[in-house]
Parts: structure tokens; C-alpha cells; sequence
């Protein structure tokens, strides 16, 4: 008497494998993907904090009087944020030529996002 033994499916243990195996790449998914979201939300702050950067720039080399040496800082708005910005204009060795350095944040944190160092020649 030959016993025929037909095996269908898979074991316990098979499917308990298969179901880590599925859980860790599934959770390593899960971190890709937030990982991404948090990256792209600090690009975007760090483009539209260049953009705010440029514009202060510009608003010094279009103002018609050549501008002192010191500090000064103040808010805008860009973007549904409120961005905080901090001027340092400091003297050059060429007394024609005056160093801008731009500092932007967002308003409800501490940390520059962005750092422009420019020049103003005088007119």
C-alpha cells in the first residue's frame, strides 16, 4: 500500500516568512515616501526664501540713496509665509563698494534657511 502525499498550498512557516518579508519592505516604503514629503516641503521653503533674498537685493540696488553701514531685519509675505529677513551691510577695503550679507527665515522658526552675500557698487 503506497501512500500518495499531495502537498497543496504552503506551510505555516512559508507564510510567516512571506508576511515579514512584506512588513519590513513595506515599512521601509512607508519611510521612503515621508522622507520625501519632508524634503520636499524644505526645498520649497529654501526656493521661496532665495526668491524673498533676491527681492531684498534688489530693493538695495534700486534705492536711490547710497545705503550706511549696520544691521536692520523686518518681515514680509511670500507664499501664504511670513519670512523674516536680517540685513548686515558692512564697508569693503573699496570705499565705492559696500558687502550685503541677506539672512531669511520663516518667522515662526530660529534657523536661516538662506544666506545671500552680495555687493552695492555706489552710483
Amino acid at each position: 500500500m503506497n501512500q500518495i502525499c499531495n502537498k497543496n498550498g504552503f506551510t505555516l512557516l512559508e507564510v510567516l516568512i512571506a508576511l515579514a518579508i512584506l512588513a519590513i519592505s513595506l515599512t521601509a516604503m512607508i519611510k521612503a515616501s515621508s522622507e520625501n514629503t519632508v524634503n520636499t516641503a524644505y526645498m520649497r521653503d529654501k526656493y521661496l526664501a532665495s526668491i524673498v533674498a533676491a527681492n531684498k537685493m534688489n530693493e538695495l540696488q534700486l534705492l536711490q540713496n547710497w545705503p550706511g553701514t549696520g544691521n536692520s531685519n523686518g518681515k514680509t509675505e511670500l507664499g501664504k509665509y511670513t519670512w523674516k529677513w536680517d540685513i548686515k551691510i558692512e564697508n569693503t577695503p573699496d570705499s565705492r563698494l559696500r558687502r550685503v550679507i541677506i539672512a531669511i527665515s520663516l518667522d515662526e522658526k530660529d534657523h536661516t534657511l538662506y544666506k545671500l552675500v552680495g555687493y552695492l557698487g555706489q552710483r
